[in-house]
């Protein structure tokens, strides 16, 4: 059951961050997940997926701080007229 979980939790995740605007390319993800699918043990299937995760998040806090900081300097703008 656990790695049923997995794989189902690896491929939604792929799927979902394939379809945003900083996604890796989908050939990248369709040969991750042939890998993960045929040549690692679970282990390495929790690996590659913490590791996308932990990449997809630092993609979008940059994403988020980047809107921040534009949003900021337009105020500043603003308010110096």
């Amino acid at each position: 059951m656990n790695l049923k979980f997995i794989k189902a939790t690896v491929i939604i995740f792929f799927f979902a961050f394939t379809a945003h605007a900083f996604a890796k390319s989908n050939e990248y993800y369709k040969l991750t997940v042939v890998h993960m699918l045929s040549e690692c043990n679970s282990s390495c299937q929790k690996k590659i997926f913490e590791n996308e995760v932990q990449h997809a998040f630092l993609i979008l806090m940059d994403a988020i701080i980047n809107q921040i900081q534009f949003e900021l300097s337009q105020k500043k703008k603003d308010l110096a007229w």
